[in-house]
């Protein structure tokens, strides 16, 4: 889920969920394959219209959008720790590559 509090159509929000879909494909790997249901959400309140004057002001909340799931995804990977499951404990990215 994408969230925004600029006032977008529906085609805006569309592209905005597509384009923070990609930053998906930064954080992880191998990414969109069939079985992984990685799918983006976006929810625009309104609150602010988007500059008028700056035709790129689209672009703005798209890259944003982007770069924001990208760190999300980085941060609860960093934050994750490690999970019991069958055969044995999970280790956590920590454990595995350390705090660095």
């Amino acid at each position: 889920m994408v969230a925004t509090d600029a006032t977008l159509t529906k085609a805006q929000a569309q592209k905005l969920a597509g384009t923070a879909h990609d930053g998906i494909a930064r954080a992880v790997r191998p990414v969109h394959l069939l079985n992984d249901g990685d799918t983006v959400f976006t929810l625009a309140t309104g609150a602010r219209p988007l500059n008028a004057q700056n035709p790129l002001a689209l672009n703005e909340v798209l890259a944003a959008g982007a770069e924001t799931v990208t760190r999300a995804i980085v941060r609860a990977v960093r934050a994750a720790e490690p999970v019991e499951g069958p055969g044995g404990t999970w280790p956590s990215y920590e454990e595995l590559y350390g705090r660095g």
